[in-house]
Order: structure tokens, then sequence, then C-alpha cells
């Protein structure tokens, strides 16, 4: 009987601690989620009161587009019982671009946009779609790419505040080295911020960013050429890109500069670039040039020519 009774007091302890404790540090509790309404929220807000359902998404991103009807009908199952947050990524898109699509698809649920990109980089966006499910607790349950059985499951499940196994938070947590740059060295350095697929994946989408994506690549390993004095370096977005795509991008364009992919998002959050491609002059650690365009641009030339 004694040792009945500790077992009931131990599984009363086991239970209103699950009930209440959550594996998400403070920082991604009280990250600010920006609304296009105006408003502020973060995870903290709903802790011990409602589930939490993050997805993040482009407007350019084909699977996403396709993926909306779906992120709708959630929320018209689920939005009393959970909450349903949409974060855009902010690459390449804008607030007229993301109205568009909340148009379009009749979305009801909150929408915020990833303008600082603090967002995706605390939450380890690798590429879009991006699914986060978060219990009452804020216990992560839920990480993946596609509105698939796995998900559903899952919200039905929270939705009538049933048990649903827990993920490991490590995998919010960094695992990846980062890019190892010495810009102190007296030397200027250029960073080349692109990705391997927006030439071909924004052709349909984004035509204008697709052809500025491979025109700038080409006058990049141009000027590397030029101005071999500067040191050159291709800054790769992770997004859906692994060794394999390094090497098929290498190859397409014959580029001989150095390129590295910014597995940690390090160095894009940093620099917080939020446009493919973009070119960033560094000396000392001081950022003397930020630009986004790269045919006839005179401020770009007069700075490679007074910096080499």
């Amino acid at each position: 009987m004694k040792n009945l009774k500790q077992l009931c007091v131990f599984a009363a302890l086991v239970f209103s601690f699950s009930v209440s404790a959550t594996t998400v540090p403070d920082k991604l509790l009280n990250m600010p989620m920006h609304l296009i309404s105006g408003k502020s929220i973060s995870l903290a807000d709903f802790k011990g009161k409602k589930p939490v359902y993050l997805k993040f998404w482009a407007t350019w991103c084909r699977p996403c587009i396709k993926e909306m009807p779906h992120f709708e009908q959630v929320q018209n199952k689920y939005g009393e019982s959970i909450n349903v947050i949409g974060i855009n990524l902010g690459v390449n898109d804008d607030l007229d671009a993301v109205k568009k699509i909340i148009k379009e698809f009749s979305l009801s649920m909150p929408v915020a946009i990833d303008e600082s990109g603090d967002l995706a980089q605390a939450f380890k966006m690798v590429g879009t779609p991006y699914h986060l499910l978060f219990d009452k607790n804020m216990n992560l349950i839920h990480r993946g790419h596609e509105a698939n059985e796995s998900l559903d499951n899952k919200l039905a499940l929270v939705s009538k505040t049933k048990p649903v196994d827990l993920l490991d938070i490590a995998l919010l947590s960094d695992s990846k080295s980062n890019i190892k740059l010495t810009l102190n060295d007296g030397k200027t350095h250029a960073l080349f911020f692109t990705a391997t697929w927006c030439d071909w994946y924004l052709k349909d989408s984004r035509p204008s960013v697709s052809k500025n994506c491979s025109l700038a690549q080409a006058s990049v390993n141009e000027l590397s050429k030029e101005y071999p004095g500067i040191i050159w370096r291709g800054i790769i977005s992770r997004l859906w890109t692994g060794d394999k795509d390094l090497l098929e991008y290498k190859n397409k364009y014959q580029i001989a500069h150095k390129l590295s992919i910014d597995k940690n998002n390090q160095l894009f959050h940093y620099y917080s670039v939020k446009d493919l491609p973009t070119l960033i002059l560094v000396k000392n650690n001081k950022v003397i040039l930020k630009t986004t365009s790269f045919i006839d641009n005179d401020k770009l030339t007069e700075s490679l020519v007074s910096n080499q």
C-alpha cells in the first residue's frame, strides 16, 4: 500500500510537470512576431492557453501556394482551439505581394512578415513551407516541410488537448559550424549573397529576380577577375541547398572564387540580406557598400577601384 501511494504521488508530480513545463527556451517564447495588422505577439502570449501552429511561407514558393487551401482549412477547422499564424519569409517579398495571396486564398489567420529575418533564424527555418506545431505548454511536437497526414493527426490531437509525443528542442538549436571569415585584415572583402536556385526556381514567379540572379553571378565572375586585389566569396543561402547543389551551381557558372553555404544562416542574418542577389563590400569589419544592382553601377565600380 505504501509503494502504491508513493507511485501515485510520483505520477501526480510527473503529470503536473507535463501540463505546465515547456522545452522552448525563453528567447523563442518571447520572440516578437509583428503582424501586418500592426499587432505584435509571441509564443509566450499563448503558453498555458492554446497550442500554436506556425507556418513559414513565401509568395514565390510553389509548394507554399499549393498548400494555401489546406492552411485556410486548418484555420477554419481549428481556429477556436489552436492559434494558427502565418509567417511570410520576407525574402524577395513585400506587403503588397503578401496581401495579394491573402486575398486570393481568403486567408483569415493572422499573418506576419519576417522583415528582420529574426524568426527564420531563431526557428531554424531551412526551407519553405516550414511547419512548427507547439502544444498548449509550448512544447515542440511537430517540425516539417509538408502539410501531410502526420501534421493533420497532431493538429487533431492537440485541438482536443490530448497528449502528443514531444520533439527534442535541440532541433531548434545551432548544430552546424559557422563560416569563418577574417574581415579585419585591412583588405576589402566582397561577399556575394545568392542562392543556387534563384535563377531557375523564380523564373516564372519572379522573372526579374531570376534574370538578375543569373546576370549578377556572371557579373561577379568578371569583377573578381578584374579586381583581384579584392577577396571575393560567394555566400550561398542554405534554403533547399546541399553540397551537391553547390557543386552543380559552381560548374554551371564556372565560378572561380570561393563559395560557401551559410548553413547556420549566420551571415545572411547578420548583414540583413533579404533580397537575392546582394553584394556587400566589407573592410576591417565595416560595411562600405551594400547593393543589389550589378549592371552599370557607378557606385559599385568606384568602390571596387578605390578599395582594391
